[in-house]
């Protein structure tokens, strides 16, 4: 199905994505890289990134179901282009990385240069969290009305590598149990 994007614009867009040379893509590419480091995620993805973006915008020239549709002023000279570009990589990268079950496929990346010595977590610090997830889960559990059990379950499952409660069509349970769960931790005594 065509889009229904303005003409002019849709040329406009042609003539953008023609000017783009190897050096540009390059930087793009480069780009993206940095943003998965800066997020802590290997940045083996940034090639695929890059081509996604470039697809998402002919998509968005060429149908209706989707893609990115880039402004006149996204469209206005190279640079701005280029801009525009980074954003949308910005978008997909953190579209990816947000999800948990990409966080739990993919642990946190660690560079000698991010790390110094490369060792991550510290043995205590690892026993610590460790301890914490034990005693947090134990007297959720023990609190719980059964309705928040599934989402506990799963919540324990990433807690690890995720920030976010699972919530599979019950977004409210979240809501409580993360309520709960700070309940839990002060009586624990805060997190150090």
């Amino acid at each position: 199905m065509k889009s229904q994007y303005s003409p002019e614009l849709s040329r406009l867009c042609e003539i953008r994505l023609n000017e783009i040379t190897k050096a540009d893509y390059a930087s793009l590419e480069e780009f993206a890289e940095c943003r998965f480091v800066t997020l802590r995620v290997s940045p083996s993805y940034a090639e695929e990134v890059t081509q996604g973006a470039f697809q998402q915008v002919l998509q968005g020239l060429e149908t209706d179901q989707g893609g990115r549709k880039p402004r006149l002023e996204d469209l206005f000279s190279k640079p701005a282009f280029l801009n525009y570009l980074r954003g949308v990589i910005t978008s997909i990268i953190y579209g990816m990385v947000t999800k948990c079950g990409f966080r739990m496929a993919h642990k946190a990346w660690h560079d000698e240069i991010l790390t110094p010595g490369g060792g991550g977590v510290s043995p205590a610090k690892d026993a610590e969290l460790n301890d914490l997830r034990d005693q947090l889960f134990r007297r959720l559990r023990a609190h719980a009305p059964r309705r928040w059990l599934r989402s506990i379950d799963e919540w324990e499952s990433v807690f690890a590598y995720c920030d976010r409660i699972p919530s599979k069509g019950h977004r409210k349970y979240a809501g409580e149990i993360k309520r709960q769960a700070r309940k839990v931790i002060s009586d624990l005594g805060g997190i150090r």
